[in-house]
């Protein structure tokens, strides 16, 4: 699931982005100005930023060059009510990979989220394939040995972030900022008990584990079984 930062001021446009982008199953977190926002690049890693132009303490033209200055190379979607050619180019002039011009039509910003999610070279399958697991992302479905096998949301959020980077070791706490809004009240207990029941659905086993978890490097999905 792509983990994705909302920088706006405007308490309606924020909550409009929001709801339109939880309804499609992205993680977000929301910044209103932009020192909050360069806290949060700081600690968190983002798939998408969006950035209003006009905020509070410094503008997102400012933000974009700072983003990108400081090695930030995720996409970057400008959202702004200024529309002239001119403005444009400077949006995009200082980093950013898009721009929308409020007020926006949600269907259309989402068509260009995903659209710029394709963009970096990440897994760009509908279907992800680790030794005998299936992982759809379109469809939501997960089958063992060919067989369905039901998540609760965050259960596939989980398999799916392990199985798009197989052998990849993830702590709680990775796991926890990666697919989890910052401000939500859950600790690294409520990964691992999330991580437990997965594991009891996939029929894993402690002898031969899918979801391999190894003391100070955290959790990965085995490419071998």
């Amino acid at each position: 699931m792509a983990k994705v930062l909302i920088v706006e001021d405007d308490a309606g446009v924020a909550q409009l982005l929001k709801f339109t982008l939880e309804s499609e199953r992205f993680v977000l977190d929301h910044c209103a100005n932009g020192s909050d926002a360069i806290a949060a690049l700081r600690t968190t890693e983002y798939d998408l930023l969006i950035l209003d132009w006009a905020l509070p303490d410094r503008t997102g033209i400012e933000l974009c060059s700072l983003y990108r200055s400081m090695g930030g190379n995720k996409p970057v979607l400008m959202l702004t009510a200024r529309g002239t050619p001119r403005d444009k180019v400077a949006g995009l002039t200082a980093g950013a990979d898009d721009y929308v011009v409020k007020p926006f039509d949600p269907d259309e910003l989402v068509a260009r989220v995903r659209a710029l999610l394709r963009r970096p070279p990440i897994i760009s399958a509908s279907v992800l394939r680790v030794s005998n697991l299936e992982l759809d992302t379109l469809n939501f479905k997960v089958a063992r040995d060919g067989k369905p096998v039901l998540l609760q949301p965050k259960e596939f959020a989980i398999l799916g972030l392990l199985m798009e980077h197989p052998d990849r070791y993830f702590t709680a706490e990775a796991i926890l900022a990666r697919l989890w809004q910052s401000e939500a009240s859950v600790s690294t207990d409520s990964v691992r008990t999330h991580i437990k029941n997965l594991r009891k659905k996939l029929g894993d086993s402690n002898e031969n584990p899918i979801i391999e978890n190894t003391r100070g490097l955290g959790y990965r999905v085995r490419v071998s079984l």
